[in-house]
């Protein structure tokens, strides 16, 4: 007769629930063998109905039919991946991009005034005959009505449509 010692120790662990899913593994083996000392045989059908559950899976259709017994709609889940879920972090990052670039680009091509700290406004030609010209308030309407007295009396600008 064999020692069945190792065995019997697993079978008193397992009811305690001390037992490793390996220990619980070599318990369904030993079980499922045709081979099983009488003293042993009484735990055999827990451990084959285990081994018979654990191979056990359900198929494909049984979601569907327990959905028809319902009356609800089977609805597929979407995996979404890393890059989709980070979409709208880049679609936001790029317009800050462009809006940058496009205000840059913007302020570059507006670059031929030079703001001054008073709040006037002067172009590279008055800058270039500072002496002939005199900074104008934008913030004033006298200036702004002043300006265009200015301009229309200059008889060196030609009007664009003649």
């Amino acid at each position: 007769m064999m020692d069945y010692k190792y065995i019997e120790q697993l079978i008193d662990r397992y009811f305690d629930g001390e037992t490793t899913l390996e220990e619980e593994q070599i318990l369904r083996k030993f079980f499922a063998q045709e081979e099983i000392p009488e003293h042993l045989r009484q735990w055999q059908p827990l451990f084959l109905a285990e081994h018979k559950l654990s191979e056990a899976h359900l198929d494909a259709s049984f979601d569907n039919r327990i959905l028809a017994l319902t009356g609800e709609q089977h609805v597929q889940a979407r995996r979404i991946s890393l890059s989709m879920r980070m979409r709208p972090l880049f679609k936001a990052a790029a317009f800050i991009a462009f809006a940058i670039v496009f205000g840059t680009a913007v302020e570059h091509a507006a670059g031929t005034a030079s703001t001054y700290p008073d709040n006037t406004v002067m172009s590279e030609q008055d800058e270039l005959n500072a002496d002939e010209t005199t900074p104008i308030d934008i913030k004033s309407a006298e200036a702004t009505e002043g300006l265009a007295d200015t301009v229309l009396a200059n008889p060196t600008l030609t009007p664009l449509a003649q």
